[in-house]
């Protein structure tokens, strides 16, 4: 039996250490995340910083996403997402 497997996050999970390991490498970084709306990005996190007590990611297009609003980077997901 052939079964779609997606690799999750733990309940709960963050994905802080990756984008902070994806930044540090400089490897490049996909992801989905809320906007509103499912929305994609591409490119290279030149910045991770706090701000209003959240952390957030600045990616080489200036775009900035608040990391607790990201459902997935690099194929992992969050648990909760389920669009797919």
């Amino acid at each position: 039996m052939n079964k779609d497997l997606r690799e999750t996050l733990p309940a709960k999970g963050s994905f802080y250490e990756l984008v902070v390991k994806l930044h540090q490498e400089k490897q490049q970084a996909a992801m989905l995340y809320d906007d509103g709306g499912v929305t994609r990005a591409n490119g290279f996190i030149t910045t991770v910083f706090e701000k209003d007590g959240k952390h957030w990611l600045r990616l080489d297009d200036q775009l900035e996403i608040d990391i607790e609003k990201l459902y997935a980077i690099n194929g992992l997901f969050s648990s909760d997402y389920s669009e797919c």
